[in-house]
Parts: C-alpha cells; sequence; structure tokens
C-alpha cells in the first residue's frame, strides 16, 4: 500500500480530432475525462499494475466533487482536504492527424497559510496511520503554497517512518532536498532548472543527478522525453534505460506511468535498476490510448522485452 499526496489535482478532459486547426469550431464524440494532476494519474497506473494506494490532497467545489466521485468510480480510495473556490480542469486536444497536442491548464484556488497547515497535518496524519510502505509525492504545489510545503510533507513521511518518493518541482522541491528524500524522480526540465545547466543528453542528467545527490537527494532519477531515463542509485551507481518506439500519439501521463511503474517494483522489493525498466515500459503502453494513465498490464509485459539499455 502507498499513500500518494497530490498538491495540485485537476478534472483531466482529453479531445482527439483528426485535424486540429486554431480558430475553427470543432464538435467532438470522442472526449474522455478523469481524475487527473500527476497523483491521479499516477494511482491509476499503480492500479493497472496490480498495487494499491490512498490518495490525498486538496479539493475544491463542486470540480473538487466530480474528481472524487470520478476516482472512486475507478476503484481509487480518495481522502481529500476540502478547500476554498474549485478545483481546476486541464485539457488536452490530440490532433489524431499528426499526433500534436494542445494543453490548456488551469490553475488551481489559491491557498492560505491556515489551508496549508491543515493540508500537511491531514498528510501527517494519514503517514502514521495509513501504514503506507512509502508516500508519494506527485506533482506542483497549488497558489499561495509556502516554500516551505515539500519540506513539511517529507518531514511528516520521515517522522512516520516511512520514506518519501517525490516527482515534483520548483522552488519546494530545491528546499526539500536537505532533509534527503529516498527518490527524486523529475523530467529533463526541471533538473535543468535545479541545476541551472542544460540536461539535454543522458550525461548531462547523470551531471544533475551528482548534484543533486550533493544537495541531499538519495536516489536520483531523470526522464528524458522519448529518450528513457537516467540516474544514480543511492549508491552512486548509474542506472538507465531506453524508451521503446512504440508509435503511440498519447505521451500525457507517460511520466507519471513510469514512477508509478518505478514505485510497484521498488514495493516488490526489486533494484531501482530493475524498478525503472518497468517504469519505462508503463510510460511507453500509456501512449498507446487516449487518456492518462489508461494501458493493460498485457501491453507492459509485452514492451518490457523492448526496454534496452541507455548509452551514456
Amino acid at each position: 500500500m502507498l499513500l500518494v499526496f497530490i498538491p495540485h489535482p485537476a478534472l483531466d478532459k482529453t479531445v482527439v480530432f483528426p485535424h486540429f486547426e486554431v480558430g475553427r469550431t470543432f464538435r467532438t464524440t470522442d472526449m474522455r475525462q478523469q481524475a487527473g494532476g500527476k497523483g491521479y494519474n499516477f494511482a491509476r497506473a499503480l492500479r493497472c499494475l496490480g498495487g494499491q494506494c490512498v490518495v490525498t490532497g486538496p479539493l475544491a467545489g463542486h470540480i473538487g466533487h466530480m474528481v472524487r466521485d470520478l476516482a472512486e468510480a475507478e476503484g481509487i480510495v480518495s481522502d481529500p482536504v476540502w478547500v476554498a473556490g474549485q478545483t481546476r480542469v486541464c485539457l488536452d486536444i490530440v490532433d489524431a492527424g499528426n499526433g500534436v497536442i494542445t494543453e490548456v491548464y488551469e490553475n488551481g484556488p489559491r491557498i492560505d497559510a491556515n489551508d496549508w497547515a491543515r493540508i500537511a497535518a491531514h498528510v501527517a496524519l494519514r503517514c502514521s496511520t495509513t501504514r503506507a510502505g512509502a508516500l508519494a509525492v506527485c506533482g506542483g504545489f497549488l497558489p499561495g503554497a509556502p516554500p516551505h510545503a515539500l519540506r513539511d510533507i517529507v518531514a511528516g513521511a520521515h517522522a512516520a517512518g516511512i520514506p518519501a518518493w517525490l516527482d515534483t518541482y520548483g522552488p519546494q522541491l530545491a528546499g526539500a532536498l536537505e532533509l534527503t528524500p529516498e527518490l527524486v524522480k523529475i523530467n529533463q526540465h526541471e533538473a535543468a532548472d535545479l541545476v541551472e545547466h542544460a540536461v539535454d543528453t543522458p550525461a548531462d542528467a547523470l551531471r544533475a543527478a551528482r548534484a543533486l545527490q550533493q544537495r541531499g537527494a538519495q536516489a536520483v532519477l531523470i526522464t528524458l522525453g522519448k529518450l528513457g531515463a537516467v540516474g544514480l542509485d543511492a549508491q552512486g551507481q548509474r542506472v538507465g534505460w531506453a524508451a521503446p518506439d512504440t508509435g503511440g500519439l498519447f505521451p500525457v501521463g507517460s511520466g507519471d506511468s513510469l514512477f508509478a511503474g518505478l514505485a510497484w517494483g521498488l514495493q516488490q522489493g526489486w533494484s531501482l535498476r530493475d524498478a525503472l525498466r518497468l517504469g519505462i515500459a508503463a510510460g511507453a503502453a500509456n501512449t498507446l490510448q487516449p487518456g492518462a494513465a489508461i494501458f493493460e498490464r498485457a501491453q507492459v509485459e509485452a514492451l518490457l522485452p523492448n526496454v534496452q539499455p541507455l548509452s551514456a
């Protein structure tokens, strides 16, 4: 069992058109809506792989209730903290003719210090009472969240004796590294912001991973889009796998699916290297159909032999 904290949830909508053009009117019957934000995608992918979790985080308004109800209809246990305002809506417009995706993402409600205190206390309580094997933090934070927000969450996990696995970014992540989170999984752009140099190649990513370990992170993995992912385990040993070319048109949620596969493998006691390989296969399987983190375990198993080591 994992506990999943979603700092900035959403109602995700995906629409698909054969040929999308700016300035025209489109009507579609091909629309999917889901409980969204990185953590709900993670939870959905984890369920596809056979894992279980409890999701918590701030929800607001009638859209927040839709998100909770959609999640629970999928079998995802949701334990939200209610705040004022309205949970955001995120829209992905997929042009099936050329594979181009246009993303339109709202911001969620602005929270204040009292809201954050309630959220952090709720997550800390859940860490100590859920009997979770780890806390996974997925995504960025709501407007108004303090700079120390992620530090509060990691501290709560460590106080409960469980590891913190992070897939987040921004100033909150920079401020939490000194608490030695057990795993940091970020993409190349988020890594570049932290280390202040370009992260375009596997060699760049390894250099960035070393820099983040020097700042306190234990294991560090950096995703490189279609190239795959590379990083360092807690002992400083290199790990890296290339992503198989599936020809899939739907990459939204692939990073979350990768993180779920990684987490599932670590829960089974696998090495970081083997867990990452499963994660790469899950991320690739996600691209094969619209909607984030909707795939079959059989698709992941079929892709696994095609996940090969990533050269430096």
